[in-house]
């Protein structure tokens, strides 16, 4: 029996890589930057979660903290002024939740991204998906360790009341996948376009084989 169902990342819903990495890209260039981030190195660069993180290890830590930050904060508004124009779910993922409320199963959004960006993409993706849905919607600010820490997956099982042997959870990348592993919980693959993967017994191409497992239980 499953209590509940726990999508790890917004890359889980909707595939934003390329709109990310554009947006890190202008935002770099209007920072006075000649960096360029392409799809090779970007698909790289998300083995480690984190933004900033990957903004500082890109840069050798040669840039102080303050700009760090501030072609972050640019990033994000150039990535929320382009999911203003809309997103499509990844496939399978309407029906995943349409099967948990039918079958009371919880559902849990548990990432460790900016309350920004949530917003941004409810607004992306409004004509598909109704987030009132979710029995709990975790953002960065809920947590002292973002991911690939699995804090906030204890964080999510608190807050849901529920067991990690009861829980299945689906992330788009392995280092976040560990996460929640971390706690125990059984956690699917669901690789992004840009993800670059290993050989994962866990990996599935598609929700459907989450919606059949859901369906019969």
């Amino acid at each position: 029996m499953v209590d509940a169902l726990l999508f790890g990342s917004i890359g889980v819903l909707a595939e934003t890589s390329e709109i990310q990495r554009r947006a890190f890209n202008q935002s770099f260039e209007d920072h006075g930057l000649d960096w360029y981030w392409s799809v090779a190195n970007y698909c790289e660069l998300l083995k480690s979660p984190g933004g900033k993180k990957r903004i500082k290890e890109f840069s050798n830590v040669t840039i102080p903290d303050n700009i760090i930050e501030s072609i972050h904060e640019r990033k994000e508004k150039i990535f929320y002024d382009q999911l203003k124009l809309g997103l499509k779910p990844r496939d399978g993922v309407v029906e995943c939740i349409e099967i948990c409320k039918k079958k009371n199963i919880k559902i849990g959004f548990v990432t460790t991204t900016s309350h920004n960006n949530i917003n941004a993409l409810k607004h992306a993706l409004k004509k598909s998906i109704d987030f009132s849905q979710f029995d709990l919607i975790t953002t960065k600010s809920d947590v002292i360790k973002e991911k690939p820490s699995g804090e906030i997956y204890n964080f999510a099982l608190s807050e849901l009341v529920i067991l990690p042997e009861k829980t299945i959870a689906i992330e788009d990348t392995e280092v976040n996948q560990q996460a929640a592993l971390e706690n125990e919980i059984l956690c699917y693959l669901f690789a992004g376009e840009y993800a670059s993967t290993q050989r994962n017994f866990n990996a599935i191409k598609t929700l459907k084989a989450i919606s059949s497992k859901l369906e019969i239980m």
